[in-house]
């Protein structure tokens, strides 16, 4: 029987490094922000709704959505965010179900939810147990300002727009301090996989 293992944490946290180190264990990793960033693709139906909503002002000359327009009024407007929750969300949660199913059918002994709003959309009933993949606030804001190309406010902004830390990691049965260097993180996560919790969530 698959297990499914829900991954999340915050903006800048690590996600995507540990969801290949589940990979590389042979895991199924259902990706929800590649599932978006699919699902708005011209001529997909996610694409269609928020030019629909927001405006040809979105939509970028080749067809495309202007993606930094868009996180530019989403992450300042909670009701614009709201909005698009509502048009993607449903679009997305119907691909990860099929994904599921497939993976299920074919017999794939572990399934990985990466998922960066776990919680906050409504997942963690269809997981068997949730990993959540943490990070001091400091480092967090360094690398959101450096990856995302940032000013402080802006970064603290992006941030705050997902649930509050201490709320993620109350709700967490598994926790994964990637705080350290990329280069550390494979040994902190062979720990976690060996850890007899985990290999207990793996095997019962």
């Amino acid at each position: 029987m698959s297990k499914v293992l829900g991954l999340t944490g915050g903006i800048a946290s690590g996600k995507s490094t540990v969801a290949a180190l589940f990979k590389k264990k042979g895991a199924a990793v259902i990706d929800a922000d590649l599932i978006a960033h699919q699902l708005v693709e011209p001529q997909q139906p996610g694409l269609a709704a928020i030019i629909a909503t927001f405006g040809q002002d979105y939509l970028l000359a080749d067809g495309h959505l202007n993606r930094q327009k868009l996180g530019q009024l989403v992450f300042n407007d909670p009701q614009a965010l709201f909005k698009l929750d509502e048009l993607t969300h449903p679009l997305i949660r119907q691909e990860i179900l099929r994904q599921t199913a497939t993976y299920r059918a074919s017999g794939q002994c572990l399934i990985v939810y990466d998922i960066p709003l776990l919680f906050e959309t409504g997942y963690q009933p269809l997981c068997d147990a949730v990993l959540v993949v943490d990070v001091q606030p400091a480092v967090q804001l360094a690398r959101v300002e450096y990856r995302d190309h940032l000013d402080e406010k802006a970064a603290q902004a992006r941030i705050a727009a997902q649930m509050d830390r201490e709320e993620r990691l109350a709700r967490a049965d598994f926790v994964l301090d990637t705080s350290k260097t990329t280069a550390e993180l494979p040994f902190t996560f062979t720990k976690l996989w060996q850890s007899a919790a985990f290999q207990n969530f793996l095997n019962q």
